[in-house]
């Protein structure tokens, strides 16, 4: 029965969370869901992947596959469906916006779904940095949020033309707007939209 449910909105290396597994059994008991999951583990049908994290696995010609780290974090940390919580921190920022080109070996994670300032956790080997959000995030302000936290750690010496050519193109891919960015910006250090104004980035926003 358990199985049978987690199909109709899962696939095969979908994470799914405790939370979620207790959400679509909720007409029992929650020792009778803990019994059902034990018993898909036993028949390995399901595969606990870490600590309330829980996947349906596919044979592969390497053997029982694995969630992606990255899809696993996206769910539990950024976002769930349509609701978002989360982005991603300044390690990956930094790739995006051509500040860096090392792919980094900590995943830095911004969530409203962290009560520490900062915490490093491990997943699957590899460290995983969570900062609590400094607003609550949402799908409306992920991305001025990402902007701003951007510039918030951004020397200015590392403003190039690529850089502002990146800023630009995500600016209005995203169709980040002034009230959006202005929305949340007191809750940065003043510099950030400072340095904002300095590169003229501020100006490229309506």
């Amino acid at each position: 029965m358990l199985i049978e449910r987690l199909k109709t909105k899962y696939t095969q290396d979908d994470p799914i969370l405790l939370a979620e597994i207790m959400e679509i059994m909720k007409d029992y008991s929650r020792q009778r869901i803990y019994q059902m999951i034990s018993e898909a583990e036993q028949r390995k049908e399901l595969v606990r992947y870490g600590r309330g994290i829980y996947y349906m696995p596919a044979q592969t010609i390497f053997g029982v596959s694995v969630p992606s780290l990255n899809a696993v974090v996206a769910k539990k940390y950024l976002q769930r469906g349509k609701e978002v919580f989360g982005i991603y921190g300044k390690t990956v920022i930094d790739l995006n916006f051509a500040l860096s080109t090392q792919v980094p070996n900590t995943l830095e994670i911004i969530t409203n779904n962290e009560k520490s300032d900062i915490r490093c956790i491990k997943m699957r080997g590899r460290k995983v940095v969570l900062r609590r959000s400094l607003v609550p995030i949402t799908k409306d302000n992920a991305d001025a949020y990402t902007l701003l936290e951007l510039f918030r750690w951004m020397e200015l010496k590392e403003y190039t033309e690529t850089v502002r050519e990146k800023i630009v193109q995500f600016i209005r891919a995203k169709n980040i707007t002034r009230e959006q960015v202005m929305g949340i910006a007191d809750a940065f250090p003043s510099k950030t939209l400072s340095k904002m104004t300095i590169c003229g980035v501020i100006y490229e926003i309506k």
